[in-house]
């Protein structure tokens, strides 16, 4: 997924201050440093999601053979593999 660093900042700095105006957490850590941290993990899981898209394409393209045979459609082929992939990676769409 592409998204603006600017977005992403935003974004981690309106979750963080929800969060502590419910109470939900009390952090022993400045806000920079909570902030850099949840960059930082979403920036990663946006890394794992693009590793496991390319890996579908590539099994796609392994077999695009039998899907123009199949005349199954490569979209939703495309979701059904890259799920079976994220439950065996243990990654969470």
């Amino acid at each position: 997924m592409k998204i603006r660093e600017e977005h992403l900042q935003r974004l981690c700095r309106t979750v963080l201050s929800r969060w502590k105006e419910k109470n939900l957490i009390r952090p022993k850590a400045d806000d920079d440093v909570l902030l850099g941290k949840m960059i930082g993990e979403v920036m990663a899981d946006f890394r794992r999601e693009e590793e496991l898209d390319r890996d579908v394409h590539a099994i796609l393209e392994k077999h695009s053979r039998e899907l123009v045979d199949s005349q199954a459609s490569s979209h939703v082929m495309f979701l059904k593999i890259k799920e079976r992939l994220a439950r065996e990676r243990k990654i969470v769409l």
